[in-house]
């Protein structure tokens, strides 16, 4: 189990590393290829726009075809992407790729939470999903941290073209190193899945549990994203390499993803939602200070903040619904990726207001008005 633990790790790592890696890196790609901040910032929000609409797409082919092998091509795909954004000659091909990118990652993201409990024995299924979850904050921070690194060093070419050499290192480790499973064969279970799942659009426990990771996914890309911008201007002025350092603080998520799923056993999920809001809240005002190490602490109670929502809310999904855990999942990951691809492109506007003072109150105003929902149903007793 150590060799693929270790392999879904990395693999895990190197997958969610391509989504984050042009965020470090924003300010000089909108230098280079002279664009505006909200054509910048479709880098990101572009992605992760198809990211969401792409996910539910994988559902019915893991059914059909065995989840490894769909993985694997994925993969592949995705190392031409990366490797056509390092290529790239004007913005709108490093765009497409990006587009291209958002398209294959759901091959693995959106059937790997369902692969780990099938390659893990079911005592040892708690383990194989900390895992995986634990990879996808170290994902997220060596994205942005070896990107910003090797674009202040040699260029971004060489940063993205790093990443697609990880991911040809990533499928031949998953092609030796992890195991195959059969795929499903009932096809009525797979019909039953497919009109439920618009069902649970009109279902208000639902659409209350996931709005928050909803707008605090949002908040979460907003904050990292035009951080970036507000610290690389005076009176910071971080280069490429200090912004990707800066990063180092989202490591947090390694630690706050697995104590916010224990803790949520003990205390209750909603106990634990409330409190990673208020780390998130108080994470996005002390941003707004002029010191570095405040903003360093800010930075790292939104990273706790936004990784314990993450954490939690799927399993409260699954709580409420423990037969349909398929199906509230892909749910809730749509709604996780839209937040985050919004989260990108709004504040691009907001910013023209205030900078990113003004992205940052906007972010706290959200967040307030989408937990609002499940406070007061709570308190009248119809969610608990």
């Amino acid at each position: 189990m150590l060799k693929t633990s270790l392999t879904l790790f990395f693999v895990v790592s190197v997958i969610f590393s391509t989504i984050y890696t042009p965020q470090a890196i924003l300010p000089t790609l909108k230098e280079v290829f002279d664009i505006s901040m909200a054509e910048t910032n479709l880098l990101l929000s572009g992605m992760l726009f198809v990211l969401m609409v792409a996910t539910p797409l994988y559902a019915p082919i893991a059914k059909r075809w065995e989840k490894k092998k769909i993985m694997m091509v994925s993969i592949f795909c995705l190392f031409i992407a990366v490797d056509l954004s390092a290529f790239a000659a004007s913005y709108e091909l490093l765009f497409a790729s990006r587009v291209m990118q958002g398209i294959f990652i759901p091959g693995i993201t959106a059937i790997m939470l369902s692969y780990v409990q099938e390659i893990y024995p079911t005592e040892h299924r708690g383990l194989g999903m900390g895992i995986y979850m634990a990879a996808t904050g170290f994902g997220a921070v060596m994205g942005r941290l070896l990107a910003g690194w090797i674009t202040y060093a040699y260029s971004w070419r060489e940063a993205f073209g790093l990443f697609a050499l990880l991911l040809l290192v990533a499928l031949f480790a998953m092609a030796i190193q992890l195991p195959t499973v059969k795929a499903e064969t009932n096809t009525q279970k797979e019909k039953r899945e497919k009109r439920t799942l618009l069902l649970y659009l009109a279902n208000t426990k639902v659409l209350v549990i996931v709005l928050i990771p909803m707008v605090v996914f949002f908040s979460f890309m907003a904050v990292t994203t035009f951080l970036t911008y507000h610290l690389s201007q005076a009176p910071f002025a971080l280069n490429e390499a200090r912004l990707g350092t800066l990063f180092l603080v989202l490591l947090l998520a390694v630690i706050a993803s697995p104590l916010a799923g224990k803790y949520s056993d003990k205390l209750g999920r909603q106990k634990v939602l409330f409190w990673a809001i208020v780390f998130l809240l108080a994470g996005i005002f002390l941003t707004l200070s002029v010191s570095l190490v405040l903003i360093l602490i800010g930075l790292g109670l939104v990273t706790v903040g936004m990784f314990s929502v993450q954490s939690v809310t799927p399993t409260y999904l699954g709580d409420l619904f423990p037969h349909e855990k398929a199906s509230v999942a892909i749910l809730y990951q749509t709604f996780f990726y839209f937040g985050g691809a919004m989260g990108t492109l709004v504040p691009a506007w907001v910013w023209s207001y205030g900078r990113y003072s003004s992205v940052a109150l906007f972010c706290v105003g959200l967040v307030v008005v989408g937990v609002s929902p499940l406070i007061y149903f709570n308190q009248k007793g119809y969610i608990k």
